[in-house]
């Protein structure tokens, strides 16, 4: 059923502009494919799991529009899915940022749908490695290689975000992400959750602030909010983020960027803070021609409830991109993940089909190397 729904999708919107009015359907997307050895690494003596496949890189397809029904008001909407080429399973229709709104000049957009938080949105073009086997958020961002209090890094259903205009650099995204909408019983626990950043770019300089605040629902009758341990309890995070373009030559650059994020929670038994850490990230980028050569380094930091347990864990990235023209490139990265004596991070593969990992044991070195293609149309 899913791949009718999908090839109706793409057959309606290929014809829109025949008959839509101002033919305001815009088709876009990325194919991203690579060949990804990897190794979770061993543990206590024991050898990990060692794989190789073929997987689909965030790999997307979206139609979007906007449609003037004012002198300064217009509607805007778009409808995006993740498509996995190597493998049928997940390719749901509008499994990626889906949304109707309406956008003002003067303004601003106000949205509502399906849709990234302010909170990743803030730092989320600081990755050099974004949706790969080397993403940061294997470690920030709440952590996808170990989601003990869920993701800050998350795209939720039932959002409605207010996107502000550029005003001389600066901008302003506001979130809030509704819960209850399957309760059933006064018992049950409406989830929420609160996100905003600010942001400011001017020529090769860029940064962003942002909050986030979360209160887990009752998962168990379907009114939660993003992953859910106990429902009433409380987490939340901020982090400051960077970015700075040194220009070398005409055709060469050095791209410098860093993160750095704090996060805290109530779910402890307690109430105190239980899986809260403070997470850095550094990465830098030697642009010159059609090549690039890329660094990152990321640590989380041990967690608040640890005790005499060590859950730290760190990050090593290292790619090389070639630019075939403006939308194709060919790149190869290497990642690892050292964990300390306790810890158990695997490599999140964030919107990869790379499904080889094994969960390592504790204090296991995951690692992976990927070679690959992207084209964006």
């Amino acid at each position: 059923m899913q791949k009718k729904v999908i090839a109706l999708a793409i057959m309606t919107a290929a014809s829109a502009p025949a008959f839509a009015d101002s033919g305001n359907v815009t088709i876009y997307g990325r194919v991203d494919m690579a060949y990804t050895s990897t190794d979770s690494g061993s543990s206590a003596g024991a050898d990990g799991n060692r794989t190789s496949q073929v997987s689909s890189q965030a790999t997307r397809l979206g139609f979007k529009g906007e449609e003037k029904i004012g002198d300064s008001l217009s509607l805007v909407w778009q409808i995006e899915t993740q498509i996995n080429l190597d493998d049928e399973a997940g390719n749901t229709l509008a499994s990626r940022n889906s949304f109707l709104g309406l956008k003002s000049a003067g303004m601003g957009t106000v949205l509502l749908g399906r849709h990234d938080t302010p909170y990743k949105l803030a730092t989320r073009g600081l990755d050099l490695f974004a949706d790969s086997i080397a993403d940061n958020r294997t470690l920030m961002g709440g952590g996808a290689g170990r989601a003990a209090a869920g993701l800050h890094d998350a795209r939720p259903d039932n959002i409605v975000a207010w996107l502000s205009p550029d005003w001389s650099g600066f901008g302003i995204r506001l979130g809030y992400v509704a819960g209850g909408e399957f309760a059933t019983l006064g018992t049950d626990v409406e989830g929420r959750a609160i996100s905003a950043d600010l942001s400011y770019k001017s020529g090769p300089f860029n940064a962003a602030l942002a909050y986030q605040t979360i209160k887990y629902g009752s998962c168990a009758t379907g009114v939660c909010t993003f992953t859910n341990p106990l429902a009433g309890e409380k987490a939340a995070a901020w982090k400051l983020g960077a970015g700075y373009k040194i220009g070398l030559s005409e055709d060469s650059n050095i791209q410098l960027n860093g993160v750095y994020e704090r996060t805290s929670d109530s779910l402890s038994v307690t109430g105190d803070d239980n899986f809260g850490r403070t997470n850095y990230y550094l990465a830098g980028a030697y642009n010159f021609g059609n090549n690039a050569i890329k660094l990152a380094y990321t640590r989380a930091g041990n967690q608040a409830g640890a005790g005499a347990l060590d859950y730290a864990a760190r990050q090593w990235a290292i790619g090389y991109d070639h630019a075939l023209s403006k939308r194709t490139k060919l790149y190869a990265i290497y990642t690892k993940v050292s964990n300390s004596d306790d810890a158990a991070y695997l490599i999140a593969t964030s919107g990869s089909t790379a499904g080889g990992f094994a969960l390592p044991g504790a204090g296991a070195d995951p690692s992976a190397l990927s070679i690959g293609v992207r084209h964006e149309f």
